[in-house]
């Protein structure tokens, strides 16, 4: 079975293609009044054009409207399925964006960006593994990472997200 981001994005893909196909035939139907030959003034030619090619306007203009409808929908689509990058740069990238703009918190980017604690264990053991940190400091910064952990789990509600809790914290 197909997503529903692919179904999603060739619905965009067709309605862009119709919506070149109506601006290219309203373009054609507009030119025609110029092969008429009736003759208007300057000011007059542009809105003779215009009323000839009305139908064609309001088609384009509904159809650039599901055009954005299908876009929107299949980058939201692709969005909730995406498999990020565990980051705590991105992290940050992503809670100042929904600090930024509030309808982001929406979506919850950033409890899928943000690194697990299994995720942060592994980061910790392939540093320990290349000779970047001694045994002491992993030790150290894995009991650092325990301590954190309860203590993340003992300040949350479960329903709070980190931009909230920083937001209370303000």
């Amino acid at each position: 079975m197909v997503s529903r981001h692919w179904l999603y994005f060739g619905g965009f893909v067709i309605t862009g293609i119709l919506l070149v196909g109506v601006g290219l035939v309203g373009i054609l139907d507009a030119l025609s009044v110029l092969a008429e030959g009736v003759s208007y003034s300057e000011e007059f030619v542009l809105l003779a054009m215009l009323g000839e090619a009305a139908e064609w306007v309001v088609i384009g203009l509904a159809l650039g409207l599901f055009a954005v409808v299908f876009l929107v929908a299949a980058v939201v689509s692709v969005l909730r399925s995406a498999s990020l990058p565990r980051d705590d740069r991105l992290v940050s990238i992503v809670t100042w964006l929904e600090r930024k703009y509030p309808l982001l918190r929406r979506f919850d980017v950033t409890e899928r960006v943000e690194p697990t604690i299994e995720d942060r264990k592994r980061q910790l053991k392939e540093r320990y593994v290349a000779g970047e940190i001694s045994e002491e400091a992993f030790e150290r910064e894995l009991a650092q990472l325990m301590d954190d952990t309860s203590a993340d789990s003992n300040s949350r509600s479960g329903n709070e997200t980190a931009v909230e809790i920083e937001d209370q914290s303000q």
